[in-house]
């Protein structure tokens, strides 16, 4: 009998020069490659060998390659595995477009359409800031703290909810060192990292590319997906067209609730879980989110990280 696996998708941030090199020489991976350079650029070859770290970690670049990776990767594993069956897929921020593609509700080439569109209206968002915005990494015990304190500072919100105690703050650079500086001189139990990034994803700054996506997405196909996908969006599995259009959008503005969507997958009946990529991200978060109120880990958890090199 085949096993059954939810998929995962890491978002921004896993980027690295020569990150698709080894994944290029994998014929079926590189098929896929030439299937999104149309819609991602006649660039992306470049973005996944040798792009130097400063330029890839654009956003316009880093989203591009990211997809590329995700994508190529999970079709070059179906293509050596062609009996796993998928019972669900998720993605962390922009990995859910690869997460749609794995539950075959977007095709590749409108997938990089998508990705396409959206790298650029993230980017545009970014330079028409009036001044530095970012985002801040904070973990503690308990994230929910984070959230109540954040409420505190003015122009701080939360933009990601990844784990039980890990999560990411977005505003300005004024505002998120305002609130690094509340936390030290209260003595806060947390730790906090401003991340270097180009704008707060997932906050009120990115309204205007809300809008490019709205109307990007009117012209791409969304069929329904063929295992639910659980989208940070709402937190919640979901398989009409309709309302993953309004979610993809929306996701621009919207807090990334990756910790509900996982916890949901689980509720759902998902056990095992499955990342392909070149860097591993959120199989790993697995143990900090799929754990009881005693502190136990949730039973019949497995999980595997499956790297570019045993594709090869």
């Amino acid at each position: 009998m085949s096993q059954k696996v939810c998929a995962l998708f890491a978002g921004q941030s896993v980027q690295e020069t020569g990150m698709g090199a080894a994944l290029l020489k994998i014929p079926a991976a590189r098929a896929v490659v030439e299937r999104l350079k149309p819609s991602l650029g006649s660039d992306l070859e470049r973005l996944l060998t040798s792009e130097p770290e400063e330029s890839l970690a654009l956003t316009f670049n880093a989203q591009r390659a990211i997809h590329a990776s995700h994508v190529a990767h999970w079709l070059a594993y179906r293509a050596a595995y062609p009996d796993l069956v998928l019972d669900g897929a998720i993605g962390h921020s922009m990995g859910v477009a690869a997460a749609l593609v794995a539950a075959e509700a977007m095709t590749v080439e409108d997938s990089g359409r998508f990705i396409a569109a959206r790298a650029q209206a993230f980017s545009d968002c970014c330079k028409a800031f009036s001044e530095p915005m970012g985002l801040a990494a904070v973990s503690t015990d308990d994230f929910q703290d984070v959230v109540e304190s954040a409420a505190e500072v003015p122009g701080v919100s939360v933009a990601l909810w990844n784990t039980i105690g890990r999560g990411t703050l977005g505003g300005t650079l004024r505002a998120l060192e305002a609130y690094q500086a509340k936390a030290r001189a209260e003595d806060w139990p947390v730790k906090i990292k401003i991340l270097k990034v180009e704008g707060p994803y997932h906050t009120a700054a990115f309204a205007a590319a809300q809008t490019a996506l709205e109307k990007v997405l009117r012209d791409i196909a969304m069929r329904p997906p063929k295992v639910p996908v659980f989208m940070g969006t709402s937190g919640k599995a979901e398989t009409e067209p309709a309302r993953i259009k309004e979610l993809l959008a929306k996701q621009a503005t919207a807090c990334e609730k990756h910790l509900e969507a996982v916890r949901n997958a689980y509720a759902a009946g998902c056990r095992n879980f499955l990342e392909v990529s070149f860097k591993p991200q959120p199989v790993t978060w697995l143990g900090e989110q799929l754990i009881g109120e005693d502190g136990a880990p949730l039973p019949g958890v497995s999980s595997r990280a499956i790297k570019t090199e045993d594709l090869a």
